[in-house]
């Protein structure tokens, strides 16, 4: 082995130098490289966790205010519904009010008019009779201005009972 250490002019000093010289750059590239890249590493890594949880909090706040909105709507829908609903039975009740209002007028009305036609019937008849007694005085009168026979009794009447039923 000290002839391959020979060949290769191997010195133990050298050997311990650079074996020092690397352990110095090493624990100079550990110090001023590792520790620095090691705590951005961390930093970075702590950055995005607390990111991820921000997000993660963010995305259930959206997701509770989505529901909220959700519920907001519904309850909007279910309202919207009652109100259809409650206006409808309302027109309802409203268009049977004047329907009813409509019929009771219509029986005012038709009553009124069966009242007219009774009193216009009434004032008829009375008309009638008053011109049936004119015409039965006139008649009396002329039976008593002349002599009747029977045949003219009978004739007066049959003529005093059509004028009657004329003038009915």
């Amino acid at each position: 082995m000290a002839a391959i250490f020979e060949a290769l002019s191997f010195n133990n000093f050298t050997f311990l130098f650079e074996a020092a010289n690397v352990a110095v750059v090493l624990g100079l590239l550990y110090f001023i490289l590792w520790k620095p890249l090691a705590k951005s590493f961390a930093a970075r890594e702590e950055s995005i966790e607390g990111n991820l949880k921000k997000a993660a909090s963010a995305r259930e706040e959206a997701e509770e205010i989505l529901s909220g909105y959700q519920q907001k709507i519904s309850e909007a829908n279910r309202e919207a519904q009652a109100i259809l609903e409650k206006t409808t039975e309302m027109a309802e009740t409203t268009r049977t009010e004047i329907v009813a209002r409509a019929r009771e007028e219509a029986g005012r009305v038709m009553e009124q008019a069966r009242m007219e036609i009774e009193r216009e019937k009434r004032a008829a008849l009375a008309d009638i009779r008053r011109q049936a007694a004119d015409l039965v005085v006139t008649t009396a009168g002329k039976v008593m201005a002349r002599a009747l026979t029977p045949d003219d009794r009978e004739h007066l009447v049959k003529e005093a009972l059509s004028e009657v039923e004329r003038l009915q």
